[in-house]
């Protein structure tokens, strides 16, 4: 919602609004010299075009941006400033908004991965960064290269940087929504998480983006471009917790879906973000862990116990209920197979399913 706040002494036809929450960013004075050379000002025309514009903007954390309507779009001025614009990269927004130039204004909140994002592209804008950021900075920069190993495909640092977050974080909704809130800290909100794989990924080299929507609640997640296609990654909702041992297991469920999969659980603007339609990379496809039979699961599964593993996780699209896939696992177990056996499985009648082997 936006709220007009007139001030006074203010020249005639200009009107100062604020996005809610408000969030002003406070700025350093510009030197002398930037002061001197003036950029050209963006006359914009469409949407796409300022969505371009803005593309290069966020890459170097730019605050404020500013930028001027052409007289067919005076009048559609809350369009090209409000939160569907900029709530991927900020929390808040401050508009400010001339009506007789048409030239709009807008001081950005920024989340805290497109500081540190900028940062690791940029020098000079690093030598701004806080104390507190820079040691964040560092923490991305020391966590993510532990993680890479020579010869990795995109597809596998992707994997070992969702693994660590899943592994690493603890959920929490009342924690907070930055990176060292997850690297330091150890537990952070879904913000949190997509801030952190935003800026994990971009210092390993692939592109990534923060999706804010909807998912049982106002929910944030990632997009993550791997060749020439995007996917879905939701490393908060693959961050499970075993109902009946109370043991914390790294799942799939949500590592490189597509539109329609995702389109299941969550909920986004789609006009805002590409369009995710590869089904190569999904995580239990590609592993040939896709089981259409309880029988092909459950061979699976016990290679895997023989060979020592203490889980077995696959995707079974005959999982039906857990009465159902109780009363499957009583048919197969014998002396031959493990004494204990807890599982967690979907909440629909297909889905993945993680088996933990105890003795």
């Amino acid at each position: 919602m936006l709220l007009r706040r007139f001030m006074p002494l203010l020249l005639p036809g200009l009107l100062l609004v604020q996005c809610a929450p408000a969030g002003m960013v406070a700025e350093s004075p510009a030197p002398a010299a930037a002061r001197i050379q003036k950029e050209p000002e963006l006359v914009v025309t469409s949407q796409a075009q300022l969505s371009a514009a803005l593309k290069d903007w966020i890459a170097c954390a730019r605050n404020p941006v500013h930028f001027r309507l052409a007289a067919p779009q005076k009048g559609n001025w809350r369009q090209f400033s409000g939160e569907a614009l900029w709530g991927e990269y900020a929390r808040r927004c401050s508009v400010t908004y001339v009506e007789e130039t048409g030239q709009v204004s807008l001081g950005l909140e920024y989340r805290d991965y497109v500081r540190l994002r900028a940062a690791l592209h940029d020098s000079a804008f690093r030598a701004t960064l806080s104390k507190a950021e820079e040691h964040v900075l560092k923490q991305v920069e020391t966590r993510t290269l532990a993680l890479l190993k020579p010869g990795m495909s995109d597809f596998d640092k992707l994997l070992a940087v969702h693994d660590y977050l899943v592994q690493h974080g603890r959920y929490d909704a009342g924690a907070g929504g930055n990176v060292a809130d997850l690297l330091d800290g150890g537990s952070g909100s879904c913000e949190a998480y997509s801030a952190a794989m935003c800026v994990m990924l971009e210092f390993a080299g692939i592109p990534a983006r923060f999706v804010t929507g909807d998912a049982d609640g106002p929910h944030a997640w990632n997009m993550v471009k791997l060749g020439k296609t995007w996917y879905h990654v939701d490393a908060t909702w693959d961050d499970p917790v075993l109902s009946n041992s109370g043991t914390q297991v790294v799942s799939h469920s949500y590592f490189c879906c597509t539109d329609a999969e995702m389109s299941q659980t969550h909920r986004w603007n789609r006009a805002a973000y590409p369009v995710c339609n590869g089904t190569g990379c999904y995580y239990y496809r590609s592993r040939g862990l896709y089981f259409t039979s309880f029988a092909a699961y459950w061979r699976a599964a016990m290679a895997a116990w023989r060979r020592g593993e203490a889980r077995f996780e696959g995707y079974l699209t005959a999982y039906g209920s857990s009465e159902t896939f109780r009363a499957a696992l009583q048919q197969y177990v014998s002396d031959d197979t493990p004494s204990r056996i807890s599982w967690t499985g979907p909440e629909t009648a297909s889905g993945p399913v993680i088996l933990t082997f105890g003795s």
